[in-house]
């Protein structure tokens, strides 16, 4: 299963960690972790590349797989970067929605 946590700070989202694998179908052929991946990779690669948002923090490991990302909340007062961020986790909202024997959202305050 897919354990996605998203992480706030005064109710604001402050961080996306996406870690495991779904179990739906076999690695390389598991279109739910590759869905995951892409919308994790995406918001990585639109922060830092592309909104070139500052002291972005992420970590990834690719044998777990885990992908971590987190920013700080005046990123998220960004217009730019909150609709970014929002598109992200309401997609991730819909996959885990949609699958729900597969991904599982947990949020935590930080």
């Amino acid at each position: 299963m897919i354990a996605l946590r998203f992480f706030y700070q005064d109710k604001n989202l402050v961080g996306i960690e996406s870690k495991g694998h779904s179990g739906y179908a076999d690695r390389g052929r598991d279109i739910i972790c590759a869905a995951v991946s892409v919308l994790m990779q995406s918001l990585l690669l639109g922060l830092t590349e592309i909104a070139k948002a500052e002291k972005i923090n992420f970590s990834v490991e690719k044998k777990t797989p885990l992908i971590k990302i987190s920013w700080p909340p005046e990123v998220q007062a960004s217009e730019k970067f909150s609709l970014l961020i929002q598109t992200i986790a309401e997609s991730l909202k819909i996959i885990a929605a949609d699958n729900p024997k597969h991904v599982k959202i947990f949020s935590e305050e930080i």
